[in-house]
């Protein structure tokens, strides 16, 4: 018992490695591997999802793309406009 709660310990107290930072793609990188059904091709951004999940794939899909069909317009890919204040007097 003493050793399994010592190991444990020994586990949770490990340092954590740092991720080094992800680089962004850009928005003409993420239009291309979306219409081309490749997001698995662009930068992970997810520590807990590696290459070798099965669902690796379709978590990169869905961040990148969202639920997308290979019909969307690629201003949906474009970074969204900051919406301009209106001032009312």
């Amino acid at each position: 018992m003493l050793e399994s709660l010592l190991s444990t310990t020994l586990w949770l107290s490990r340092p954590t490695v740092a991720q080094a930072p992800v680089r962004q793609p850009t928005s003409e990188e993420i239009y291309q591997a979306c219409t081309q059904n490749r997001a698995e091709t662009l930068p992970n951004p997810f520590v807990d999802v590696s290459p070798q999940d099965w669902a690796y794939k379709a978590v990169l899909t869905m961040h990148y793309c969202g639920a997308f069909r290979k019909a969307a317009p690629r201003s949906l890919f474009e970074q969204p406009a900051q919406p301009k204040s209106s001032t009312s007097q």
